[in-house]
């Protein structure tokens, strides 16, 4: 039995119970095996931590009964999964409006909106494009088979999970001191300061390192030069 904030390393196969399509999992092998296999993604257990939402909602209520080493398997009613379909979320466009931004929608496209939602393209035709707002997944059961591989008790276990959570496959060379109870120092390698994004990326990290590892406590970010500059 866990209880809401414990940092849970969790293993999954998911699939759409309806077809038997794979749609992600954390498992290289069976990623290559279901044609889904991307070498951009991280491979391997993810953090999940308990009451945040990390996962979906039915994911989440079966973790929290989940024992270390069990593997399981979990129906999930849409409801608790990418929710139901509601048909007031179908929306008519205009062709051209679409077009004015760059955009040459055909069916099945998947659009990314002004606000930061998706919607996936249904119809385009006589001028106007059919949007549904809809999860993609939305009304669909969907069968979770999970595995709790490893429980983060420790301060510096947390603190490296979370810069994986947020640099991905470079968070693992980023050095961890831990200076007290209450204050961690992390250094940054020369070549991760070139990365997209990475004062988001650190401010990102920080924000969730005091809120799940030091509530009253500080990060401090520090960046290494050294002669390796000149070559």
């Amino acid at each position: 039995m866990f209880k809401d904030k414990d940092f849970l390393l969790v293993d999954y196969t998911e699939k759409v119970k309806e077809s038997g399509e794979i749609i992600d999992t954390t498992l290289e092998e069976e990623a290559k095996k279901a044609g889904i296999y991307s070498e951009d993604k991280s491979y391997g257990p993810v953090l999940v931590i308990l009451g945040q939402g990390d996962v979906v909602k039915g994911l989440e209520e079966a973790l929290y009964n989940a024992e270390v080493g069990n593997e399981k398997t979990v129906e999930i009613a849409p409801e608790k999964a990418y929710g139901n379909r509601d048909n007031t979320k179908i929306k008519i466009v205009s062709l051209s409006e679409l077009k004015r931004q760059g955009i040459n929608p055909y069916p099945n496209m998947v659009l990314r909106l002004n606000d930061g939602g998706l919607a996936t393209v249904k119809s385009v035709s006589g001028g106007r494009v059919i949007l549904d707002l809809n999860h993609p997944l939305a009304g669909k059961v969907i069968v979770y088979t999970f595995k709790v591989e490893k429980v983060l008790d420790t301060q510096e276990d947390k603190v490296k999970a979370l810069l994986g959570r947020w640099f991905k496959k470079v968070g693992d060379k980023i050095s961890i001191d831990m200076l007290s109870e209450k204050k961690v120092k992390l250094t940054m390698p020369k070549e991760l300061l070139l990365l997209e994004n990475v004062q988001l990326l650190k401010y990102l990290a920080a924000k969730d390192i005091v809120k799940y590892v030091y509530p009253e406590g500080s990060v401090v970010f520090e960046e290494e030069f050294d002669s390796s500059l000149l070559k």
